[in-house]
């Protein structure tokens, strides 16, 4: 069943995904990206809480087809973001820096929450992986006054190629 209910994580996520990328992209500015973000993250940060109170199967997997469309709002959101504010002929640095920070709170907070859940059990995780998840989520609402408004940006197109 564990197998099962990732994949209903990760296909509804990826089905859904290319669709709201898409329709974002028509959209220039930020403003919508980063409203779609904030509700994605709230709305992925409150499904550990929804682990608690669930008595059937069918309750994993609703959640994590939850999580799923709410991923599917935040990843591409995000990515767009930040690829927009990344200083020019940095970008590899910048995004194997925003992948290493993702790999170490993973790590760290897999190998803090396994303590937690041993000692306290796992409703004391959930919760507190929802409490952090949805400070970390209100801690977006600071950078705010970073978005770009509508236009108010230039996308950087790669130099084309000149053919030989």
């Amino acid at each position: 069943m564990v197998g099962f209910v990732a994949a209903t994580y990760w296909l509804t996520k990826s089905i859904i995904q290319p669709f709201i990328a898409k329709a974002l992209d028509k959209n220039h500015g930020e403003k919508d990206d980063f409203q779609l973000l904030v509700i994605g993250m709230f709305a992925a940060n409150l499904v550990p809480l929804g682990y608690i109170f669930s008595s059937q199967p069918w309750h994993i997997f609703a959640l994590e087809f939850i999580r799923g469309l709410a991923m599917a709002c935040v990843v591409p959101t995000w990515a767009g973001i930040f690829t927009r504010h990344i200083d020019k002929g940095r970008e590899a640095f910048s995004w194997s820096l925003e992948s290493t920070g993702i790999g170490f709170a993973a790590g760290i907070a897999g190998a803090f929450g396994g303590v937690l859940a041993s000692i306290l059990g796992f409703k004391i995780v959930f919760v507190l992986v929802s409490i952090f998840g949805l400070i970390a989520s209100a801690s977006l609402l600071l950078i705010r006054r970073n978005i770009f408004p509508k236009d108010g940006f230039s996308p950087r197109v790669p130099p084309s190629e000149k053919p030989f």
